[in-house]
């Protein structure tokens, strides 16, 4: 029988986000092991975390979302924008002494909102994300953005249109972007795709050539992020316990009954025939792990967890299917690949605390802290090292 990959989710996913997942995962199963069946193991719609009355424990409850540089400043507004996509247009529209604005200046202006405004009918701009972006999706971020207040004051601050103020619009609108994908639990956008996004957008406006790119954030950016921390906490306290965001609530539900979540695994894996690979991100990394501990599963042959918070809570005495210092179960022999990424908070390394046990591989993607957890299925690192176990060099 094939070899084939469950794929087991994380906390918060629902169905919407793992199907699209699970296409950027079966997209690349194909390009390195075409044989390779795929097998889905989406436990969230059946034992995941419901607020059952509506979140009516929550105080003040509102159901809502979250809402030429060097590189390491780039990186920082990057950090910026993934909390607060106006952030670098607010920047920009400060205050400060300028010019009467000349008609020129004010046709040029209403050329710019117009043109931007056309960008949600681009062909060419959203064919570089329409395999990861929904069209409506994308519509939409135009229109919020173009219609953000940050938008027009932006414009009607700006002395001159230049490359600065085109820069700023296009990371305006993918960052929004990269904030919708992240609500929706989606993967965002790989950092090399985001960027070439920002020059399509920039290209779309009128290019480059419109005067040269100013620092002026190079001596702001320290310190910058506490005018809007505050601000934004009371927001994500809500988006953290919103229905529609349960993450907090199936990692609970899990450490308080998580033998739901680990039954259905198994028998998605006794569904799969006699060679199956675990492909385990986040807390689905966690049960696959207490699953394999707690019981025999001989069908499991490789066992690979993303993301995953396995080895933190072993280390504190919290992973349910080993106590801290007791012996590795006779029964686990499946060989472990471990991969985490020191911009994602909510990985760990395993090999330190598990021994000859698992194997580490750590992954680069230098996303922001928001998107580092979604954004392992694009690392060219994770498909190369799977490549060989799954029967096939990678191409």
């Amino acid at each position: 029988m094939a070899k084939t990959v469950l794929f087991v989710h994380g906390t918060g996913v629902r169905k919407a986000a793992y199907e699209y997942s699970a296409a950027l995962i079966v997209k690349q199963l194909h390009t390195i092991a075409p044989g390779v069946e795929f097998q889905p193991c989406l436990w969230g719609e059946r034992h995941g975390a419901r607020l059952q009355l509506g979140g009516a424990s929550i105080p003040r409850f509102a159901v809502q979302a979250p809402a030429a540089p060097t590189e390491v400043q780039t990186s920082a507004l990057w950090h910026l924008l993934a909390r607060d996509p106006f952030f670098e247009l607010r920047e920009l529209s400060a205050p400060q002494v300028r010019e009467l604005a000349t008609p020129a200046v004010k046709e040029s202006r209403k050329a710019l909102s117009l043109q931007f405004g056309a960008l949600e009918h681009s062909q060419a701009v959203f064919a570089l994300v329409e395999d990861r972006v929904q069209a409506a999706d994308w519509r939409e971020a135009v229109r919020s953005v173009r219609d953000a207040d940050a938008f027009g004051a932006v414009l009607a601050a700006a002395p001159v249109i230049d490359t600065t103020l085109l820069l700023a619009l296009g990371r305006a609108l993918v960052a929004f972007l990269q904030q919708r994908l992240a609500d929706a639990y989606l993967p965002p956008l790989p950092r090399d795709l985001r960027d070439q996004l920002v020059d399509a957008c920039v290209e779309w406006l009128g290019g480059r050539g419109l005067g040269a790119v100013s620092d002026w954030f190079s001596s702001k950016l320290v310190g910058l992020g506490i005018r809007w921390a505050s601000a934004k906490a009371r927001r994500e306290r809500d988006a953290l316990f919103s229905a529609s965001f349960p993450v907090a609530g199936d990692i609970m539900l899990y450490q308080a009954r998580g033998a739901g979540i680990r039954d259905f695994i198994a028998r998605r894996v006794a569904e799969c025939g006699s060679d199956v690979v675990l492909l385990a991100h986040s807390l689905g990394g966690i049960a696959c792990v207490d699953l394999l501990l707690e019981r025999p599963m001989p069908q499991v042959k490789l066992l690979v967890t993303v993301g995953s918070q396995a080895p933190f809570l072993y280390e504190i005495g919290a992973l349910s299917g080993l106590p801290f210092d007791d012996p590795w179960p006779a029964h686990f022999t499946a060989p472990w690949l471990n991969f985490f990424d020191c911009s994602d908070l909510l990985s760990f390394a395993a090999e330190k605390v598990f021994g000859g046990h698992v194997r580490d591989h750590e992954i680069a993607s230098d996303e922001t802290i928001r998107d580092a957890h979604g954004a392992y299925w694009d690392a060219e690192l994770l498909w190369k090292t799977l490549a060989p176990y799954l029967g096939q060099e990678s191409r």
